[in-house]
């Protein structure tokens, strides 16, 4: 019995693994070979920043949908129905070239892949002793993932047929992690009863507006510079997509280390205290970064240490503005609701680059960068409920 508890823990492990590993992979790909679906299909700015919005609406509705349908639904048939979802995104990415194809299956991929690394945060807890330390792993392979996708991918990113390559392997790496689920056991969600909890509860706690606008801003610094830096880098400073792309995934690969060079320290200063320096550092060291241009360039990577541990400790922060009970839907609300500036800023930064060119355009960047760390001494200082969280 021992030996199959000890199977099934191998399993869930190599599962959870992979499939964060192969996600994050997918999701990086997307800006690294933008210059190049530039260059395929044609397309203006706009066109291109199409792309890397579209991919969001798909975070959208997949983070409010699929978070409504997550917790009525087996836990196995609702994460293999969307690994089906993405897998075949994937597909459509290694056996055609469409313009019109590609945006429908951003939608597809980018959603997908967010909605199962939610749901493998999730279901850590409920299938090991020590979810913390794993959840910490699974994190560290999410960051490997983005940096060998973006450092192998740069090296690649010249000619579209790699593209499709680098998707078809992806696409048999998803089905391996769709034959470990399926030997995989996973509890079922409990039924909740009614208790008028939801989106309107959420949004009157006083600290849900403070901590939207932190995560959209967060959202944008980190989010624009992975679809971004490399046509930035290779567009405006001369840089070939090889070199931008290398810059990129050291700033990825920061975020990698910082998050198991950190996590001891984590507990002993504190999620908001530790939240608090690390945002201050990555303001400076990024702001620094892209204000100084082609010289910049490796402070902006650099940067990437100091943007380590943050975005997992926002969403442990999250929780705690709201009951236990209210912390999972309280969470899914919020980084939905902001996922808005994702979808607006891509919206609109292709128009911006075309009309001021990259140099200013890529400002907006340091500025939100600045912001999310100006509302996290704003939520620290200001609120009340926030004096009593370390």
């Amino acid at each position: 019995m021992d030996s199959m508890k000890k199977k099934a823990h191998l399993t869930a492990m190599v599962f959870c693994g992979l499939i964060m590993t192969i996600t994050a992979a997918s999701d990086a790909l997307r800006g690294v070979f933008l210059p190049q679906f530039r260059n395929t299909f044609s397309l203006t700015e706009p066109q291109a920043g199409r792309i890397i919005m579209i991919s969001y609406v798909g975070n959208l509705l997949f983070l409010s949908v699929g978070g409504y349908l997550s917790d009525r639904l087996p836990r196995k048939r609702f994460i293999g129905g969307v690994l089906i979802l993405w897998a075949a995104a994937l597909a459509s990415y290694v056996f055609t070239e469409n313009y019109c194809l590609l945006l429908a299956a951003m939608i597809f991929s980018m959603g997908g892949s967010t909605m199962i690394s939610t749901s493998v945060n999730i279901i850590t807890p409920l299938l090991f002793a020590s979810p913390a330390m794993l959840v910490s792993i699974f994190n560290f392979l999410q960051g490997i993932g983005i940096t060998l996708s973006q450092n192998v991918g740069g090296r690649f990113a010249h000619d579209l047929k790699y593209w499709h390559a680098a998707n078809g392997i992806l696409l048999g790496l998803a089905v391996i992690c769709f034959v470990l689920l399926m030997r995989l056991k996973l509890p079922d969600p409990e039924k909740k009863e009614k208790n008028g909890s939801g989106l309107r509860k959420v949004l009157k706690s006083p600290a849900s507006i403070i901590l939207i606008l932190i995560c959209g801003c967060y959202f944008i610094a980190e989010h624009g510079l992975m679809n971004w830096l490399t046509s930035y880098g290779s567009e405006h400073l001369g840089f070939t997509v090889q070199k931008s792309a290398f810059y990129l995934s050291l700033f990825f690969g920061g975020i990698t280390v910082g998050r198991l060079i950190f996590a001891p320290l984590i507990d002993r200063i504190g999620i908001f205290r530790s939240l608090l320096i690390w945002s201050a550092a990555g303001a400076v060291l990024y702001t620094a970064g892209i204000s100084m241009g082609k010289r910049g360039m490796l402070l902006i990577g650099i940067s990437g240490v100091a943007f380590s541990i943050i975005y997992p400790m926002l969403v442990m922060l999250i929780g705690k503005f709201f009951d236990p009970a209210e912390a999972g839907t309280a969470t899914g609300t919020i980084l939905s609701i902001a996922t808005f500036f994702d979808i607006g800023f891509n919206a609109f930064f292709g128009g911006l680059v075309e009309k001021a060119g990259y140099g200013k355009a890529i400002t907006v960047l340091p500025v939100c960068a600045v912001l999310f760390c100006g509302l996290l001494f704003t939520l620290k200082f200001a609120l009340r409920k926030s004096a009593e969280i370390k």
